[in-house]
């Protein structure tokens, strides 16, 4: 159904976004997009979330988006607004995330050339085309409804990227009259494997003896996550989970291995035994292949080179052009994963093969990767028990880019999928606070644990204030050794004795908590923690509040 209505650009902007059921928007207003934060004055449907920076604004959407399963939206204003969120936007693109960014720009006459106009940045369209999967500008009022539509329709077709709608100011503040659609909750078809190339599939998987699977974080993208752990069990088939897809299966299952990289001393011996991999819903990239160097270099071990998987691998992804890409595939299944495995599941009810049972070998593999997690990150791992001991199964961890937040992609137990947010690939430092705060929103009657350190947390400290401002009852661990840890670990390693820049004076963020009107609490021992955060995240969503524990670690 559709009205002609008399909208501004900026009424055009929300009234779209309303029309697509988005419920949250991220951002800071400035005097280029004021005409859309007057629409949000008259939208009770939309919640605006103030943040700090436009980078908090841009990872709150990207936690957002990683829990709710749906598009998380950032609004920034022209020039530095769209620099400061080209991080989150690079980010998206990496761990392939729903993220709208909608800028402002100049008006259109100023032809590319450059005025010295207020936010005047050289070709913004280009900068933002660079990082996104979409990108467009729009030059009429007229052109928003359909431009948001499809924004958000190319991140529900095939692998999601990031997506930039560009609007200028002119736009903006112009009126038009329009046909703006009222929409229902709807879904692009999902693409169905080719029928041949399932057979295929199908005759390897009757054939084999001992296959592995490795299942990435599209799994849980594609909703896929049952259909995985029956095939799983099927098939008797141990499953690798990365730090990017550490929560698709719950890790308490007696076929699922939790690994960051590739420590091939560790898996070797159960990867050369296997004669199949089934590889879902991952780009088998570098992240998930190879043996981080923090870990090489702490472990003392020879583990180099990239994961050795079976020479026949059948390979199950959405974007045909990640197939066969680092490993070459005997099968390559492009579609939905839901569909691929439910189309493997049927074929092999109907006729099975014989299957070794692996469930000895995943153990004794996880027995050695818990001994290695011990040796590498052993100072951090009682406080990770003791966070697993209070947290709910159903929790949520955000695991920054620090020494504790490695730990928990390799050895903290999750059980639910949206349970666990490590943005690995990209690895920008100091995400933990905001993408949690995304987080919370998307999950609001859910418990949202930060882990953060000293050095990242405080690259986006700003956003306590949108903690305490919004009441979103996050819970942030800091973890103080006053060190760029990993990078000094690397540093010595590879410049033994020559450490520059590494080492930090950090500030008393209990009190540095209390100056946001957040409550912060410091505790000495892993039973402290434990007890508090029992009492904190037991309480009913209307009384919880944020919080900062700063756990003291030894300084380096």
């Amino acid at each position: 159904m559709q009205h002609n209505v008399s909208l501004t650009g900026g009424q055009a902007v929300v009234a779209s976004l309303r029309a697509h059921h988005i419920e949250v928007v991220f951002g800071i207003p400035g005097v280029h997009n004021l005409p859309i934060y007057d629409a949000l004055y008259d939208e009770p449907g939309i919640r605006h979330v103030l943040a700090r920076h436009e980078q908090g604004a841009g990872y709150m959407a990207d936690g957002y988006a990683r829990i709710a399963g749906r598009p998380g939206v950032a609004l920034v204003i022209t020039g530095p607004g769209v620099t400061n969120i080209a991080t989150p936007l690079a980010d998206a693109y990496a761990d392939s995330l729903p993220l709208l960014v909608i800028a402002t720009s100049l008006p259109g006459e100023t032809g590319g050339r450059s005025w010295g106009r207020l936010h005047e940045l050289k070709d913004q369209l280009g900068l933002a085309r660079a990082l996104v999967g979409w990108s467009h500008e729009v030059q009429r009022v007229a052109e928003i409804p359909e431009a948001i539509a499809e924004a958000l329709r190319q991140m529900r077709t095939g692998r999601p990227r990031g997506a930039f709608l560009q609007i200028p100011l002119d736009v903006l503040e112009a009126q038009e009259t329009m046909a703006l659609p009222t929409l229902e909750e709807g879904e692009e078809p999902a693409v169905a494997p080719d029928e041949e190339t399932v057979q295929a599939a199908l005759e390897l998987l009757r054939a084999a003896r001992r296959p592995v699977i490795i299942a990435g974080a599209g799994v849980t993208a594609a909703g896929a996550n049952h259909e995985l752990l029956r095939l799983a069990e099927l098939l008797q088939a141990p499953v690798l989970l990365g730090g990017k897809s550490h929560d698709v299966l719950p890790n308490d299952h007696p076929l699922v291995i939790t690994t960051r990289g590739a420590p091939s001393r560790t898996l070797g011996p159960l990867l050369s035994r296997s004669d199949l991999a089934l590889v879902v819903g991952s780009k088998l990239g570098m992240q998930r292949t190879t043996l981080p160097a923090l870990e090489r270099s702490r472990s003392g071990q020879a583990d180099t080179g990239r994961l050795p998987l079976p020479e026949k691998l059948i390979h199950i992804d959405i974007d045909a052009g990640e197939i066969g890409r680092r490993y070459p595939a005997s099968v390559a299944l492009v579609g939905d994963a839901r569909l691929a495995l439910s189309a493997l599941l049927a074929g092999l009810h109907e006729q099975l093969g014989q299957y070794e049972d692996r469930r000895q070998e995943v153990a004794a593999v996880r027995t050695a990767l818990s001994q290695r997690a011990q040796q590498i990150y052993g100072e951090v791992m009682p406080w990770l028990e003791a966070l697993r001991t209070a947290l709910p199964r159903e929790g949520i961890v955000v695991a920054d880019m620090t020494m504790a937040g490695y730990a928990a992609a390799q050895a903290f137990p999750v059980y639910e999928p949206h349970s666990f947010i490590h943005a690995s690939e990209l690895c920008s430092i100091g995400t933990g606070l905001p993408l949690a705060l995304g987080a919370q929103l998307a999950a609001p009657q859910r418990a949202v644990v930060a882990l953060c350190g000293d050095g990242g947390f405080l690259q986006n400290v700003g956003e306590l204030a949108t903690a305490a401002q919004e009441r979103i009852p996050v819970v942030t661990i800091v973890f103080n050794d006053a060190s760029y840890t990993a990078v000094r670990n690397d540093q010595l390693q590879r410049f033994p004795g020559r450490s520059i820049a590494t080492t930090l004076v950090p500030p008393d963020f209990v009190s540095l908590a209390r100056a946001f009107h957040i409550e912060g609490q410091r505790v000495e021992a892993p039973d402290e923690l434990a007890e508090l955060l029992r009492t904190r995240l037991g309480l009913p969503p209307a009384e919880a509040r944020p919080l900062l524990i700063e756990v003291p670690l030894t300084q380096r």
